[in-house]
């Protein structure tokens, strides 16, 4: 099967002879792959192996919320596709289909999308489901009737709890809004990171010895931490840098546009037009108004100091 095919429920002959064994298979989005995630990936691949079954993932183009509209207080994801893909490949050895979300698809239940497309297209004959695993329209109401449909099995995975709390997507988010990096990466098992091309801005960090490569962003739908500085490790060209970040305005030189700045450690080479991959590992400190150019170079050079005091490991 072609593991990155796109399907359209609008056109169910794009889903035949996709598979031609029975399957084990988990539906959801995945945002972020974080532990919780991860967790459920290794039981799909264990259950595969012990019913002897193909390890399956289901998972959407979009996220319902931005389809449904449901964008409320500025509702960001914490990966995009290509990185949730890749994400998946990482901790499974599963199949993956991407199934185009559309509001046709939201309207069907649990029970609807599994009888109509993942039993006899997909051949599942095992179903995993997260702890909180809520696929298909939730207003429904059949998603427990799911667990009692005579022709699947279904699994339950455990919550996976790290500090007292659930980890889930919410939960990273929320971590990520309070510039919680700690905790944040905890849950998630990794490094948060954003991507996107250096591209020119003013030089006013060279006169203050503190060059910094001005970040445009690849995804605008992608989270961000709160606003601050941190400590940060900078990919270059497959290179890892230590470096520190400044995510937000820059109120000394009367801007308050939010901009994304990182100042390499341990390099001087020309970054302009190059992509740049940042993982956040620690913010320091609030952004503040400095009165002087020469306070804000006194403030960055103890912002060095605790920044590699943070960057021992690599991500």
């Amino acid at each position: 099967m072609d593991a990155l095919k796109t399907l359209d429920i609008a056109f169910p002959a794009d889903w035949t002879n996709l598979v031609s064994v029975d399957t084990v298979c988990t539906v959801g989005m995945f945002d972020g792959v974080h532990r919780g995630h991860q967790h459920v990936l290794h039981c799909l691949d264990s259950l595969a192996r012990e019913r002897g079954l193909a390890p399956l993932v289901v998972t959407f183009d979009r996220h319902p919320r931005v389809v449904l509209g449901h964008t409320d207080n500025h509702f960001r994801l914490l990966s995009s596709n290509s990185e949730r893909i890749e994400a998946m490949r990482r901790y499974s050895c599963a199949n993956i289909v991407v199934v185009r979300f559309t509001s046709q698809l939201a309207k069907l239940s649990a029970c609807d999308f599994f009888s109509s497309y993942l039993k006899p297209y997909l051949r599942v004959s095992t179903l995993l489901v997260g702890y909180d695993n809520m696929f298909g329209n939730k207003q429904k109401g059949d998603f427990e009737r799911l667990l009692a449909l005579p022709d699947v099995e279904c699994v339950r995975a455990e919550a996976l709890v790290s500090d007292g709390t659930e980890i889930s997507s919410t939960q990273i988010r929320n971590a990520l809004q309070q510039g919680d990096m700690a905790r944040c990466n905890g849950m998630l098992g990794y490094c948060y990171s954003v991507s996107g091309t250096v591209v020119h801005g003013h030089a006013i960090g060279r006169t203050i010895d503190f060059p910094t490569a001005n970040i445009q962003l690849s995804d605008p739908m992608k989270a961000m931490p709160k606003e601050g500085v941190y400590a940060v490790w900078a990919e270059i060209d497959g290179a890892m840098h230590k470096a520190m970040a400044n995510w937000g305005g820059r109120p000394t030189l009367g801007d308050n546009e939010p901009l994304l700045e990182v100042h390499i450690l341990d390099s001087c080479v020309d970054l302009y037009g190059r992509n740049a991959k940042v993982f956040f590992v620690a913010r320091l400190r609030d952004i503040v108004a400095f009165d002087s150019l020469d306070d804000l170079s006194h403030q960055l050079r103890s912002d060095r100091l605790s920044t590699l005091d943070y960057l021992c490991i690599e991500p």
